[in-house]
């Protein structure tokens, strides 16, 4: 009887173990019903980061050992002592699932975006760092079209106000995410044109203008039906810009259209000018006061002047 109690009390004490060694361990199941779950488009402002009072911790060494240690330096400037807490969850396409997190160290808050895609943990990624700056204000959004936008306002004097944005789309297949865009705040710096210097030889290839802060410069490409594209647009504070191939679908029309982005322009080619017309998803790509909407007039170049030599008469 003696060796039959040790052997049950044994046996108990083996699944008592066992269950907190379960219990331990990282459950995604148990990881999710942590979160609220939140709909398109989802936003965060630093005010309410920072005032969120949620303590729903994730208490679960494994999920702790998914954020590498260059991550949390980045952030913190050190890699222990940070507590993470549960605030969103936002279904994103292609079996993945975004989670929000607000991780703390110290006085200092941050959001973290973990894309989890079929239930397997993929990155982390800084969406939302306030400042110490009393005059800005920041929002990080994941809008209707999955991009990732994150901005920054700030308050001038006689009440203008300054905007500078990034844009991000994530990549499950690479598990990582892709810069589309990027304004900063306060740039005044002049458009550099990146693809300004290579060849003109297509009917199609050139400068159209609206004026010099709006235009669309077209070049030669690897095939007659391939050209490349560089548009800009500029109003106030509101800014755009796309660097890409065009592709021609008729004598007369192009688009526009790449994989991971959600924008897709239009092309319309009709003598010196060309008619650019969104076709959707472009809000990543340019701010929400402006658009790539409208029609570019083919700039004339200029004529290089050659001069003949006289013959002279003996």
């Amino acid at each position: 009887m003696l060796r039959i109690g040790i052997v049950l009390i044994g046996l108990v004490l083996w699944s008592c173990n066992s269950r907190k060694s379960e219990e331990t361990g990282f459950s995604y199941e148990k990881f999710s019903e942590l979160f609220p779950s939140e709909q398109l488009s989802y936003q965060l402002t630093d005010a309410d980061l920072l005032s969120n009072k949620d303590t729903t911790s994730i208490r679960s060494a494994e999920f702790e050992a998914f954020i590498s240690d260059s991550v949390k330096k980045k952030l913190f400037g050190k890699t222990t002592n940070v507590k993470y807490i549960a605030l969103a969850r936002v279904k994103a396409p292609k079996n993945t699932s975004y989670y929000i997190i607000k991780a703390i160290n110290g006085n200092k808050r941050v959001a973290l975006l973990v894309p989890f895609t079929n239930n397997q943990f993929d990155a982390a990624f800084p969406f939302l760092i306030p400042d110490n700056d009393a005059t800005t204000k920041q929002t990080s959004t994941i809008d209707k079209s999955n991009a990732i936008i994150k901005g920054v306002s700030q308050q001038k004097p006689g009440g203008k106000v300054a905007e500078g944005r990034e844009v991000y789309q994530y990549v499950p297949e690479a598990k990582q995410f892709t810069l589309l865009l990027t304004n900063p705040l306060n740039n005044t710096a002049e458009v550099i044109n990146p693809i300004d210097t290579l060849s003109r030889k297509h009917k199609y290839s050139g400068d159209y203008l609206k004026d010099k802060e709006n235009f669309i410069s077209i070049r030669d490409g690897r095939s007659s039906n391939e050209l490349l594209l560089f548009i800009h647009i500029e109003k106030g504070d509101c800014t755009g810009e796309i660097k890409a191939t065009l592709l021609l679908a008729s004598s007369t029309t192009g688009v526009y259209r790449q994989s991971g982005d959600p924008c897709e322009l239009s092309f319309q080619f009709k003598g010196n000018s060309v008619v650019v017309k969104e076709g959707g998803g472009c809000g990543s790509r340019r701010g929400l006061d402006c658009s790539f909407n409208g029609t570019y007039t083919k700039k004339k170049e200029a004529k290089t002047k050659t001069t003949k030599k006289r013959a002279s008469s003996k």
